[in-house]
């Protein structure tokens, strides 16, 4: 099924599309924290914004990747940057509904005793709301990460796919070959971000065991 002789030959061609898999990921998991972190913080300190920055957050996530991406197209052209902001759009729903249910999971007796102690609001967010919301958060960091190496192929039509452009190769040339090399590699990446961001909720929060 796997031509050997083919991935030997195309091996660069093919660690230079994982490594630009893993930037697309990683870029626009981090732009994608960072917006929420922002969102969050808009919401704390309004929380009747919690609403609408959610429904605008899950209406991006509900229009299809492909006309996402088609719609950036006449602003950022077919590069990089079209697929990051596109990614970083789908992540924005599931990172703000995780950290925003990891707040209001805050247990009321715990707020009081920190008020009582004396503690300010910024000091109440950063000493006990934060890390005690930061599990979930993870939680959903570690979602969306899995979920967007899976769309990063998606990217492949404008030129930008990562390892989907093994996907466009093997079928405009109906060779098995790279989709097989594709599958295989987005699936360890999958794992591979999986498994690094339940290592590391194991050891950053142990209270969670």
């Amino acid at each position: 099924m796997i031509d050997s002789a083919w991935v030997y030959e195309n091996g660069w061609q093919i660690l230079m599309l994982l490594v630009d898999h893993f930037q697309l990921v990683g870029l626009s998991l981090f732009i994608g924290a960072v917006a929420t972190a922002l969102m969050v913080l808009m919401v704390l300190w309004q929380p009747s914004l919690s609403r609408p920055l959610i429904y605008i957050s899950g209406v991006l996530f509900t229009i299809p990747s492909l006309a996402l991406f088609i719609l950036l197209m006449p602003l950022t052209g077919l590069s990089k940057t079209t697929s990051i902001i596109g990614l970083s759009a789908y992540s924005l729903l599931i990172i703000l509904q995780n950290a925003l249910a990891g707040f209001d999971n805050t247990p009321t007796e715990i707020l009081e005793e920190a008020r009582a102690l004396g503690y300010t609001r910024f000091q109440r967010f950063v000493s006990v709301e934060l890390p005690l919301a930061m599990p979930t958060i993870v939680a959903g960091l570690r979602t969306t990460a899995v979920t967007l190496i899976g769309m990063v192929t998606v990217t492949a039509v404008i030129g930008q796919g990562g390892l989907g452009q093994l996907f466009i190769t093997g079928l405009t040339l109906d060779f098995s070959t790279p989709v097989i090399v594709s599958l295989i590699l987005t699936v360890a990446i999958a794992l591979f971000f999986d498994f690094a961001f339940y290592i590391a909720g194991k050891y950053l929060f142990p209270w969670e065991r």
